[in-house]
Formats: structure tokens, C-alpha cells, sequence
């Protein structure tokens, strides 16, 4: 029987390792102790995020889909991160291409195209670097952004702006904030020698 603890780590060892073993859950054939015993590690940190209750829900969705011919056996680490996933979504972080390609002198080229917020989105989304391709539609979608922009403003001087405008217009603001602000340190490193180069 597990012991009780709360939150994080020891909440995923509890409310989901715990509780999946207690109820008779076994490794599925071809996969050794070790292998579990890792793959449960590996859930362990990944799921540390996650809430006591949905920790305690994603047990029970586990047990109903667990395989084999007795229906006892784990599943997958890959359905129990997308079950994971689903109920709870993990917070977000930003990758780390995103302030390294903004902080390099790629940023502030595009600060000054006006196509800074795209760029930022687009490295956010996909986690790469751009392909020559890619910039076209950053482009177009910066022209886009920038008439919605005129428009939203127009319909707020108005008096006529959506729900929908007002949080379109929040959102873009939040996101070119945030990306200046990456643009300015990556400038403020450079300037101090720091090593901030080309991305």
C-alpha cells in the first residue's frame, strides 16, 4: 500500500504508479522489469505537473485500456503521456529556440520589418529554424496581423469592437511584449560580450 504524500513527484508515484500497481497492473510481455521500472521514472518527471485529481482520473482511464488477454497489463508510455496530456496539458515552456533565434541578430531585423510577432509565433509553433520558404509566410502573415490590427483599433475608437477583437488585439500585444523583451537581452548580451551571435 502507498503511502500517502502530495504534489509533484510524489503526487505521479501515488495517485497513478502506486495506484496502477496496487490494482494489479503488470509489465507487458517482452519488456523487462528494468524497462518498466524506467518507463515509470521517465512518467514520474514527466507528469510531475499534473494535479492529485487528474492524476487519480488518468489512473482509472489506464486501467480500462490496460492490454494483454487479462487486461492487466501497462500500457504504453506513449498513451499514458497523450491520456496525460489530454485531461491535463502540460504548462508551457518556451523552447529554447525561440529565445535564442530572437535574441540573436535575427531579432531585431525583425523588429524593424514588422514581422517580429510572426517570427516569435512561428518559432513558438515549430520549434525550428526557419527555412528560406518560411519567411514568405511570416511576411504574409505580418501583413495580415497588421490590417487586423488597423481594423481593430478603427472598430475601438468606434465603440463596435468584439469580444473577439479585444482579446485578438490582448493576445498579439502579450506575444510582441514578450518578444521585444527577448530581443532587448539578446541586444543587452551582445553588447557585453556575452557571445550572442547569428542564430
Amino acid at each position: 500500500m502507498q503511502t500517502v504524500e502530495t504534489g509533484g513527484k510524489a503526487a505521479v508515484r501515488q495517485h497513478l504508479i502506486g495506484r496502477l500497481t496496487d490494482a494489479g497492473l503488470v509489465r507487458p510481455k517482452g519488456m523487462t522489469v528494468d524497462k518498466l521500472s524506467e518507463m515509470q521514472g521517465r512518467l514520474v518527471g514527466a507528469l510531475a505537473y499534473m494535479d492529485p485529481e487528474n492524476l487519480m482520473t488518468l489512473a482509472e482511464e489506464m486501467m480500462g485500456i490496460a492490454g494483454g488477454p487479462l487486461r492487466n497489463q501497462w500500457p504504453s508510455e506513449v498513451i499514458v503521456r497523450n491520456h496525460a496530456h489530454g485531461l491535463q496539458p502540460p504548462p508551457f515552456e518556451q523552447p529554447r529556440i525561440v529565445s535564442s533565434w530572437l535574441a540573436s541578430v535575427e531579432g531585431p531585423q525583425a523588429e524593424a520589418g514588422g514581422w517580429l510577432v510572426p517570427l516569435y509565433r512561428f518559432l513558438r509553433r515549430y520549434r525550428r529554424p526557419l527555412m528560406p520558404y518560411d519567411m514568405r509566410s511570416i511576411r504574409d502573415e505580418a501583413n495580415e496581423d497588421s490590417r487586423q490590427i488597423t481594423l481593430i483599433k478603427g472598430r475601438i475608437a468606434r465603440g463596435s469592437a468584439s469580444d473577439g477583437d479585444r482579446a485578438w488585439l490582448v493576445e498579439w500585444q502579450r506575444d510582441e511584449a514578450e518578444a521585444r523583451r527577448i530581443v532587448r537581452d539578446g541586444a543587452a548580451r551582445r553588447a557585453e560580450g556575452d557571445g550572442v551571435t547569428d542564430a
